[in-house]
């Protein structure tokens, strides 16, 4: 536009106009001129009637301070929902988006990447025609060929949930593969009240003390803090040849203002990720955000959550992490609510899914629902957390009593989907300030003797 005004311009043989539109010509040079791009459309998952998608278009021109980028579907695909950029129109097949923001900035040679969902007919999934900032790609390159997915038939939530994957790689990283047995963690508070108590309450605490459990991270302390956390942690499991396990448990809106209530701001998150991912050694199992994806929606300041949770199990698993998203229990979701909730985080880097974090669903009960999710997620495994359902749920959720630990942790490799038994909370740490607890994460000696005492073994 600017270039059709100058020559204008000098085809007017007004000199003022033409000193004008050529100063906006230099002036709006640096942003046009110098771009250049290559882009890949790539199907993720498709469905009947429905798919998510991945476009990474790489810059190949000056860096870039805010970005749009348009393409034609090469049949009838439509967008109903975009994360990591933000839907501004779509007439048939042409569709355009724009940087989310935090995203705007794009240096040389470094790429874009988002992804969405849409619906479609019956015809191959491919596009053509990337534009960024109304200039067209160089070799753009869509992928034609759809990637088939193994999930049957989900059901795509047609509610738009954008969400924020800064720069994510295209490429996932192969799943980190235990080594030795669960690392038991000799720093937590399960371990100094044993270390103090005699006789059989000594006894007893040992039976919490000694067992592996895993350790939370969040931003109840400071990210560079809760990063010495994680390479201390990890680093003591590595040297033991032992797999740690770790909570990551810090998005924005978590627990919806209830006992556990905090996160990091939206704008944090992903640098908080950033921050304690660099601690990570070795290959830990992290169990990525309790209650989040269970909790979708539920109540606001939850900002883009699914991004949220697709930028940290890349991250995290690009640091070494084996990555599984929690999707509550088997008293919350439907096994095919949970399955829709999965797929829309996907799992091009998180290994499968945690099942009754800090709940006191039975094993038994728990294997069931997992299988059944697995069956809608294209088979991936899952883990429960085993810590104090051995007297099963009398469905309460926060500090009930009566309950007693379950099953030891232990790596399970039994030809089902179950790949491990866990102590994701911590025995004897309080749910919250309800049914006589202390707050949340505090040390309650009381109900940590009561699970010990009717603990079957």
């Amino acid at each position: 536009m600017i270039i059709q005004r100058a020559r204008a311009a000098v085809a007017a043989g007004t000199a003022a106009a033409l000193l004008t539109a050529g100063a906006a010509m230099l002036a709006a040079a640096p942003a046009q001129a110098a771009i250049g791009c290559q882009a890949t459309l790539t199907p993720t998952a498709q469905w009947p009637g429905g798919f998510t998608a991945t476009v990474t278009v790489k810059n190949v021109g000056d860096p870039l301070d805010g970005w749009t980028v348009g393409w034609d579907f090469d049949g009838d695909a439509r967008v109903t929902n975009a994360w990591n950029a933000t839907l501004i129109s779509q007439s048939g097949g042409a569709v355009t988006v724009k940087d989310a923001g935090y995203n705007a900035r794009v240096g040389s040679g470094q790429e874009i990447s988002f992804g969405f969902q849409g619906t479609r007919g019956d015809g191959t999934l491919s596009a053509s025609d990337f534009e960024v900032n109304g200039v067209k790609c160089n070799g753009a390159t869509p992928d034609p060929t759809p990637t088939p997915d193994p999930t049957p038939d989900p059901t795509p939530d047609p509610t738009p949930t954008p969400t924020p994957d800064p720069t994510p790689d295209p490429t996932p990283t192969p799943d980190p593969v235990p080594s030795g047995q669960l690392y038991v963690n000799p720093y937590t508070q399960a371990a100094t009240a044993a270390a103090a108590a005699s006789g059989e309450t000594r006894t007893l605490l040992e039976k919490l003390s000694k067992t592996p459990a895993a350790i939370w991270i969040g931003n109840w302390v400071s990210a560079s803090e809760a990063q010495s956390q994680v390479r201390d942690y990890t680093t003591r499991a590595k040297q033991a040849g032992q797999t740690g396990q770790l909570v990551i448990y810090a998005i924005p809106g978590r627990d919806c203002g209830q006992h556990s209530a905090g996160g990091v701001s939206t704008s944090e998150y992903a640098r908080w990720i950033d921050t304690v991912a660099a601690g990570i050694v070795g290959n830990p199992i992290i169990i990525l955000e309790p209650d989040a994806l269970p909790q979708l929606g539920d109540c606001s300041g939850q900002g883009d959550r699914v991004g949220y949770l697709q930028y940290a199990a890349r991250v995290l698993t690009q640091a070494g992490g084996r990555v599984y998203l929690d999707i509550g229990h088997s008293g919350w979701l439907s096994a095919q609510e949970a399955a829709n909730r999965l797929n829309q985080v996907g799992f091009q880097y998180a290994v499968g899914f945690s099942l009754n974090t800090s709940n006191y669903q039975t094993t038994a009960d728990s294997r069931a629902y997992g299988e059944r999710i697995s069956a809608l997620v294209g088979g991936r495994t899952f883990v429960i957390d085993t810590s104090r359902n051995g007297n099963g749920s009398n469905g309460e959720w926060c500090n009930p009593r009566g309950r007693a630990l379950g099953d030891k942790p232990t790596l399970v490799n039994d030809g089902t989907h179950l790949d491990a038994l866990l102590w994701v909370k911590l025995p004897g740490e309080s749910d919250g300030a309800c049914n006589g607890g202390p707050a949340a994460g505090q040390w309650w000696q009381e109900i940590a003797l009561e699970l010990a005492r009717n603990a079957k073994w």
